[in-house]
């Protein structure tokens, strides 16, 4: 910071590499974050913040609600950063959940929690995809500003009512997802969903995993992992269009991707189109997504499950008319 007040770029470089050069853990991450802020040659430190910020997510992606106590002492640069990774294992309701909690354990002042929730984290949970038992604790908490809570309680309800159809039981208490909606150039999201191995162990020959229903964009969607009994015993993914009984078309493109241990990244596995009807029932997709035996699948050394979890996303994009 000092050679950086008094303009001194070759010292800031040579900061920057020294710091590069230490072992990443929570307090130097926290600290570089802090520093990229308050370092007017942003460009220079580029690559501090970079690693910082890859630690983080690395560190809270998968196990947030775990290490609760944890996330609340980071400071505000830090917890955005974590709150921004498309891949949490949250649903919306957890997202809500861990914001509220973290502004209660750094901002005691109800009007300080006001501030930081409306200009700074509100943007990050998404409102519309919270059950209405969340959205009524929103009107009754003082945590956020009452006008700003009515607001985005009436543009979840809005949106709820636009998108009338009545889920069943089954649909509503399936495995939670993660939805990452895009609008450019044409309607698309990433859709995550986590299957743990003690699942899979217990799926009987065709039995199945349902995911929670979800949006996409006004549509309805479910995932359904399966172990599929077609030749050999095989973990198949389906992707089904939820339709309420109208004659209409979902015309889709989707993408499955799996997570690979060795790769530490999503590696695609089947892409296809489909123009869905209201008459479709069974989901569109493989019976043998990683292309292995279902004994191999679930091994001990297999290549998919990290921490004994299947990390799955779906990715689905609206074809242009």
């Amino acid at each position: 910071m000092v050679a950086d007040k008094y303009d001194v770029p070759s010292c800031v470089q040579h900061c920057t590499c020294l710091l590069l050069e230490l072992d990443m853990n929570l307090d130097t991450a926290t600290y570089c974050l802090e520093l990229s802020s308050n370092v007017s040659a942003s460009q220079v430190i580029k690559p501090i913040a970079k690693a910082a910020q890859e630690f983080l997510v690395a560190r809270y992606k998968e196990n947030i609600p775990k290490l609760q106590e944890e996330v609340d002492q980071l400071p505000l640069s830090s917890f955005e950063v974590v709150l921004c990774e498309d891949e949490l294992n949250l649903t919306e309701d957890n997202a809500y959940d861990i914001v509220l909690k973290w502004a209660r354990a750094r901002y005691p002042i109800t009007d300080d929690r006001h501030e930081v929730l409306n200009s700074n984290l509100a943007r990050f949970v998404r409102v519309r995809y919270m059950t209405h038992k969340k959205l009524r604790e929103i009107l009754e908490i003082e945590d956020v500003d009452h006008d700003i809570a009515s607001k985005l309680v009436i543009d979840a309800l809005f949106f709820k009512v636009e998108n009338p159809r009545a889920l069943t039981s089954e649909e509503l208490t399936g495995h939670p997802v993660r939805v990452v909606e895009f609008r450019k150039p044409n309607k698309k999201a990433n859709v995550y969903l986590i299957v743990m191995r003690s699942d899979c162990q217990n799926m009987s020959v065709n039995g199945r995993i349902m995911s929670q229903a979800f949006y996409v964009h006004g549509q309805v969607f479910q995932i359904i992992a399966q172990r599929c009994s077609e030749e050999m015993q095989s973990f198949g993914l389906f992707l089904k269009c939820v339709h309420d009984g109208t004659p209409t078309i979902v015309k889709v493109d989707y993408e499955f991707w799996v997570r690979e241990k060795s790769k530490k990244t999503y590696v695609s596995k089947l892409k296809a189109s489909y123009d869905f009807t209201y008459i479709d029932r069974p989901g569109r997709g493989t019976l043998n997504l990683c292309s292995m035996s279902w004994a191999s699948f679930i091994g001990n050394d297999s290549l998919y499950f990290i921490n004994d979890m299947l990390l799955l996303k779906v990715h689905i994009s609206f074809k242009l008319e």
